[in-house]
């Protein structure tokens, strides 16, 4: 599987500290505390790192009914909010809205995404951009990735650094597709030799000195799982795989006899907690795992189907939440700093199939 590295870490703190006008002081909050759509009933609490919401809908809204949406929001107090919620919005695109503490000094803005499937954008035909100049990139809409660490490297001294997931016009279908491409680091102990390119359901969390001992529990995988009557039941993706011609240890030794693999699977699991690297393969609240296990040849000339059924380990709880991930990577042990450099995955039109609940 792919974990992340300690740049991402870093990153999220990039990401903190550039989401506000200032650093503000403690009681200077200007912050999206929860989130919901009034036509949906459900209401989701907003991480504080958070910058991005995505919000998923309980169940399919036709486009003229998107157009029409209301916004619920709740904020700190006594800040205020633009544009104002409570009155029909346009979501078929995203929305920002602005924060502003209560005596105007400190300000945050945030992206609101209301995603309008189970699994949006799964296609990757939609993008939203960030950054400027030699720092901007792309990410997949309603998904994440580590390109943000890559950003925060170029500010650290290492400039030529690429980014390692982006948008590609050579699609299975549709005029995009998505690539990880495990990239050449830097030398330094806060930069890897490699870095690989990735893509998950989640979200970075928030960065203090304490967390940044254990950045694998940085990257938090999950979203809502709304589902009612059915349940996963595999999950299915169109994937091109051309490794690396030379595989090197976490030391950049060179390993002749190893060939590097792509890592692509989901998690369905309890709980209204997320997963992390620590965890989104092991974790006792994992209900089910569809994993791709390297045993299937996937072309490096022409996208091949991978369908990937979930092995489920234990019942599926009632009452509680439910969550899911789908996480990819173009090196399966980049967590370990292993791998070969230009190792791309390209990934396009991913799907989870469903079946009916067993009554």
């Amino acid at each position: 599987m792919n974990r992340f590295f300690l740049f991402v870490a870093i990153a999220g703190l990039g990401l903190v500290v550039a989401s506000c006008s200032k650093e503000k002081p403690g009681n200077m909050e200007a912050d999206i505390l929860t989130f919901s759509i009034r036509e949906d009933g459900r209401t989701i609490s907003v991480a504080a790192a958070d910058n991005i919401i995505n919000y998923y809908l309980s169940n399919h809204f036709e486009d003229t009914l998107m157009q029409v949406l209301t916004p619920e929001i709740t904020i700190s107090e006594n800040a205020t909010i633009t544009p104002q919620p409570g009155t029909p919005m346009d979501f078929r695109q995203p929305v920002t809205f602005t924060v502003t503490s209560q005596d105007g000094q400190w300000h945050r803005t945030y992206t609101v995404n209301v995603l309008n499937t189970l699994l949006s954008n799964a296609d990757f035909e939609q993008w939203k951009g960030s950054g400027s100049g030699n720092n901007f990139f792309e990410t997949p809409t309603g998904w994440s990735s580590a390109n943000a660490g890559v950003r925060m490297i170029h500010g650290i001294g290492y400039p030529n650094v690429q980014f390692p997931t982006y948008k590609t016009d050579d699609a299975f279908s549709g005029n995009h597709a998505v690539v990880m491409h495990t990239r050449q680091g830097g030398q330094s102990s806060i930069v890897p030799r490699l870095i690989a390119g990735n893509l998950f359901l989640g979200y970075l969390s928030n960065v203090t000195m304490q967390t940044l001992a254990e950045p694998l529990r940085l990257t938090k995988f999950g979203i809502p799982y709304t589902e009612t009557t059915r349940i996963p039941d595999s999950l299915v993706g169109y994937l091109k795989y051309i490794p690396g011609l030379e595989y090197s240890d976490p030391d950049g030794n060179l390993c002749p006899d190893s060939t590097d693999r792509c890592s692509f699977y989901a998690v369905f699991f309890e709980g209204s907690e997320p997963l992390d690297g620590t965890n989104s393969q092991s974790s006792d609240r994992i209900i089910a795992l569809a994993k791709y296990n390297n045993q299937m040849p996937i072309s490096s000339t022409q996208y091949t189907r991978i369908a990937l059924p979930f092995v489920y380990r234990k019942a599926v709880p009632q009452g509680v939440p439910l969550q899911y991930t789908i996480i990819a990577s173009s090196s399966h042990r980049g967590d370990y700093f292993e791998g070969a450099a230009d190792s791309q995955l390209f990934l396009d039109k991913v799907d989870i199939k469903l079946r009916n609940i067993d009554k």
